[in-house]
């Protein structure tokens, strides 16, 4: 109802925007609606149906044509869509390890995990085909610095009271209390999943407003600096070392740097990330002095991380088992202990996930779509395509592509910034006309709080 509103009042290309923001901020996280024969229902897939069906609806509003598929990106698509259908018809057999029982996988669970893989890129897909130009990608910052001043109203509240709204207000608490608890205080969760995932978000939100500050004018760029110093503040109290480290080392980058040397940096960081499982496999990784850099820094959160590294060799010996299509569900991607049947692996990164779920094809199809928007606006932006909004962009992707390491954090805003970047790259290289689009005249209401 919220979302058939929104997209009644708004063009569609905003529609979609706030769509993906309210969903993702204010919808309950780690519940869902159980459906027979199909996908859950959580947050994000409801995101992704609403979104969807707006758009389908409002389709013939929209200001601009929409970019044409790449042949590289429509082999991505389908590959993510189909590896589900392999993963389940390769995995019928059940496993038996002493007393841990994990039944096989039937046809309708890989047609029910094509649907969920459907849902999961649906931002994607929308934000190449609505969000694709220069103005697009600017209401795109414009919103994720509006909806981060908005939040970070509840965010300080838990900050001081510990996290308690999702409490209040759905009845259940999404995770671990002991996990909010950091440097003697707390960090926020909000209606979020975990206080990582509030971080990020605080982190894109602030070099997103880093972007926003090049393309000032000089009525706005007070206001705007201001909003750089605020959104830092925010980010340092969610008390995720990660997230900082993002901003202290991009947002200054983002601030000094011309757009070319962004996307160089960008570019960089989405070739590493897309490599890393090799560099994993091959042990080739440097592991011992990252946890020794950040030994210096925070002694647990190194121990943490060390935790996860040594998780992932062993969570890849077992994907090397079955590299092609992986495990599938049921938890048949973990290492289980015959005699307690309990887990004895955590798998924390996404990449390491669909790496045992789905395997090299899983693999190749989602980071492929995710590190290939950066890649492909890289390319781009060799050619002129390139821009402050779409430069900031790619860098915001970038830092939430390697967060993706340590965590799975992929959220439909990840997946919709990759769609709007790639769209923009595949819309400058099949137009002879300028990329730049002209401001709108009338501010919608989070842009006129910026300036």
């Amino acid at each position: 109802m919220v979302a058939a509103f929104i997209f009644a009042r708004f063009p569609v290309e905003r529609a979609l925007i706030l769509t993906v923001l309210a969903g993702y901020l204010a919808l309950p996280p780690v519940t869902s609606i159980n459906l027979p024969l199909l996908p859950d229902l959580e947050k994000n897939s409801m995101i992704a149906l609403t979104a969807t069906f707006g758009a389908l609806l409002c389709k013939r509003h929209a200001e601009n044509a929409a970019p044409r598929l790449e042949p590289w990106l429509g082999a991505l698509v389908a590959l993510w869509l189909v590896t589900p259908l392999v993963t389940a018809m390769t995995n019928t057999e059940p496993l038996v390890d002493g007393i841990a029982f994990r039944p096989g996988m039937s046809l309708g669970e890989g047609i029910a995990n094509m649907l969920s893989a459907a849902m999961e890129i649906a931002p994607f897909l929308l934000g190449f085909w609505l969000l694709s130009s220069e103005k697009a990608i600017r209401e795109w910052l414009f919103a994720l610095v509006g909806a981060a001043l908005i939040y970070s109203i509840p965010m300080m509240m838990e900050v001081r009271l510990s996290p308690q709204l999702n409490v209040w207000i759905y009845g259940f608490f999404a995770h671990d209390f002991s996990q909010t608890i950091r440097y003697g205080g707390f960090r926020p969760m909000v209606f979020l999943a975990h206080g990582l995932w509030v971080a990020m978000f605080s982190a894109m939100a602030l070099m997103a407003s880093a972007a926003l500050l090049r393309i000032a004018g000089p009525e706005d760029r007070a206001r705007r600096q201001l909003i750089v110093i605020y959104l830092f503040a925010v980010l340092i109290l969610c008390k995720s070392l990660a997230s900082i480290l993002y901003a202290l080392a991009l947002v200054p980058l983002i601030l000094l740097a011309r757009p070319h040397r962004q996307m160089t940096v960008a570019t960089v960081l989405a070739v590493a990330v897309l490599l890393y499982p090799l560099a994993q496999w091959l042990r080739i990784f440097p592991v011992e002095p990252l946890i020794d850099f950040l030994t210096g820094l925070d002694a647990e959160r190194a121990h943490s991380l060390n935790f996860r590294f040594m998780n992932e060799f062993t969570l890849l010996d077992r994907a090397t088992e079955k590299m092609l299509a992986g495990w599938g569900g049921w938890g048949r991607n973990q290492v289980v202990d015959p005699v307690s049947g309990l887990f004895v692996t955590v798998t924390d990164g996404y990449w390491i996930v669909v790496m045992t779920t789905f395997g090299i094809l899983g693999y190749v199809g989602s980071y492929g779509l995710l590190c290939g928007a950066v890649i492909r606006a890289g390319l781009a932006a060799r050619k002129g395509v390139v821009s402050h909004a779409s430069a900031g962009l790619a860098i915001l992707l970038s830092a939430s592509l390697v967060d993706l390491i340590p965590n799975a954090t992929l959220v439909s805003l990840t997946w919709l910034s990759a769609g709007a970047l790639t769209g923009y790259a595949v819309r400058g290289a099949q137009s002879t006309q300028s990329t730049a689009q002209p401001v709108a005249a009338r501010k919608p209401a989070f842009r006129a709080i910026i300036g």
